[in-house]
């Protein structure tokens, strides 16, 4: 996690210092969304970044926990110690987006949170439900599922649902 904190500062909107002093709440919910945003960047390009041979933005002692090793990247291998390691960023990204849900309440202002929320929670639901889309990037490439995915997405933007 410390990996994901270094990355806030040069991240943050312009204005965060102003928003910071005025509602400190709503700062640390700005940073919840954009850790949880780095939390899912990491697990969809990981693959990417092991084949350009950078380093992965992944905790390494989680990789080692779970067992998840170069293997798994080259080979696209989907396999329990994949899945579990998956869901811990999905469950650890859910907890910051629900966290920064906040974000969004004010209907007009909020538009934009409410639809990076809805967007990464529609990310996470492809993952979790077939974890191989990790490695392509979390789209799903089928029509259908990618216009229910709008669909969805569009309603929860709009109407603030969850």
């Amino acid at each position: 996690m410390s990996f994901y904190r270094e990355q806030l500062p040069r991240l943050r909107p312009g204005h965060h210092n102003q928003i910071g002093a005025s509602d400190p709440a709503k700062a640390a919910q700005i940073d919840g969304l954009i850790m949880a945003l780095l939390l899912v960047d990491g697990l969809l390009c990981a693959r990417t970044d092991h084949q350009a041979n950078k380093p992965l933005r992944l905790p390494v002692n989680e990789l080692a926990e779970y067992r998840v090793n170069a293997d798994h990247f080259e080979q696209q291998t989907v396999d329990f110690a994949w899945r579990r390691l998956c869901e811990r960023h999905i469950r650890r990204s859910r907890d910051l987006l629900q966290a920064s849900a906040l974000l969004g309440k004010p209907w007009l202002s909020g538009i934009t949170y409410r639809f990076c929320i809805a967007r990464t929670e529609q990310v996470l639901r492809e993952v979790q439900v077939d974890p191989a889309t990790a490695y392509t990037g979390g789209r799903s490439q089928k029509i259908m599922d990618r216009l229910t995915a709008m669909v969805r997405i569009l309603w929860r933007t709009l109407t603030g649902r969850r």
